[in-house]
């Protein structure tokens, strides 16, 4: 059994979408395409770091999603706004296969 099911992983997706957004907003629009950047999961919930978390439930880095690289052109890349629900629905793909892979089977 799955530790997250359909509404946990509407949830997470929905934290997932307000740290994005957070970060975005403080940070710019080229802050979520640095190299190192990621969504992670962790017993106190979601946050975006740079490795810093030892040991969380999930990591993602952002750059190696698909909406993210259609933005990683040569040159100073930027992500618009309007692509971070497309970011955080992957994000949350990819944290929630992280998490239900601890589940005992």
């Amino acid at each position: 059994m799955p530790l997250l099911g359909k509404a946990e992983k509407g949830l997470l997706e929905e934290e997932i979408l307000k740290n994005l957004q957070a970060h975005y907003d403080q940070h710019g629009p080229g802050a979520l395409l640095v190299d190192g950047v990621r969504v992670v999961v962790h017993a106190q919930g979601v946050a975006i770091d740079h490795g810093e978390q030892a040991d969380p439930l999930a990591a993602v880095p952002l750059r190696t999603l698909f909406t993210a690289l259609c933005y990683l052109p040569e040159g100073s890349p930027a992500m618009p706004r309007d692509a971070l629900a497309s970011l955080a629905t992957e994000a949350t793909s990819v944290a929630a296969a992280h998490i239900n892979r601890i589940a005992p089977g």
